[in-house]
């Protein structure tokens, strides 16, 4: 990761917002390095680094707002994953009609559940879906 998203998602407090049992930044870069480690593109990873920066369904807190500013740090494609994310129906995306892009957000959410802990049924759906085989691999050693 490179270094000024650290210093961008600091300047968001991400460093300081509790999640999970300890920050909002340590669970990001978790998600990012899952990502990353099953060989997910660039994209999918950057939005993985960014995915509940605009809080989510259940995690409620927004470090930010305003759309063009993530766009200027992560391009339009990840930051559109990001709007998604925090948008629409988690965990299987089943609004998505694309399904490239829902298959991305199911990678980008398999890694957000796992980081965390994860719920075995739920992890359990989304391998049944079509996401990497480095994520099927990972979740497969939890779930039963």
């Amino acid at each position: 990761m490179e270094p000024y998203h650290r210093e961008f998602l600091s300047s968001l407090d991400a460093n300081q917002t509790p999640h999970s049992g300890r920050t909002l930044f340590e669970h990001l870069k978790g998600v990012h390095d899952l990502l990353r480690d099953w060989g997910n593109s660039e994209d999918v990873c950057l939005a993985g680094l960014y995915h509940s920066i605009y809080g989510t369904n259940t995690f409620k807190h927004q470090s930010l707002k305003e759309r063009e500013r993530l766009v200027e740090k992560i391009g339009d494609h990840a930051e559109f994953l990001v709007f998604c994310f925090s948008t629409k129906d988690r965990p299987l995306f089943e609004s998505v009609d694309d399904p490239v892009i829902r298959r991305q957000l199911m990678e980008i959410e398999a890694a957000n559940l796992y980081e965390q802990g994860g719920n075995d049924k739920t992890l359990g759906k989304l391998m049944r879906q079509k996401i990497s085989d480095g994520a099927k691999a990972t979740l497969g050693g939890v779930v039963r």
